[in-house]
């Protein structure tokens, strides 16, 4: 009899105090991976950059870029996947997009005039190049 009493009340301290448990910490688990996420995703727009499949590349920065579409690292990404793909059409459009950014840089404008001339906007082409100083030196 004093063994089952016994054992009851320890089922019921161990419910009662399961009740009162912390916070299982995930969020400060999710906190602490946001920034290696970060830092892992650079080396996989990288890969994807160099040696993936083209058209796969162009889905991997399509699909990241709706999650964080002001992340001017995976417009760049999508804009170079396009091209890589020849997809031209759309890698204006995505230059356009990345170039609209505030931290464009004239390398992005140079993306866009290069894309320009591929689809034939000669004119478009001229307009943005225009935009780039004469001093902004390129290796493309």
């Amino acid at each position: 009899m004093r063994q089952a009493f016994l054992i009851s009340a320890c089922l019921a301290g161990a419910v009662a105090l399961s009740a009162c448990e912390k916070d299982s910490g995930e969020e400060t688990v999710e906190r602490a991976f946001q920034d290696v996420n970060v830092i892992d995703e650079s080396n996989l727009n990288e890969v994807m950059l160099t040696v993936a499949d083209p058209n796969q590349a162009v889905n991997y920065f399509r699909d990241t870029a709706k999650g964080e579409p002001d992340r001017i690292d995976l417009q760049r990404g999508l804009a170079t996947s396009l091209i890589r793909a020849k997809r031209n059409t759309e890698a204006v459009v995505a230059w356009k997009k990345t170039v609209s950014l505030a931290e464009a840089t004239n390398q992005d404008r140079l993306g866009l005039a290069d894309s320009q001339i591929r689809t034939g906007d000669w004119k478009g082409a001229k307009a943005t190049l225009n935009t780039i100083p004469p001093t902004h030196e390129s290796y493309q």
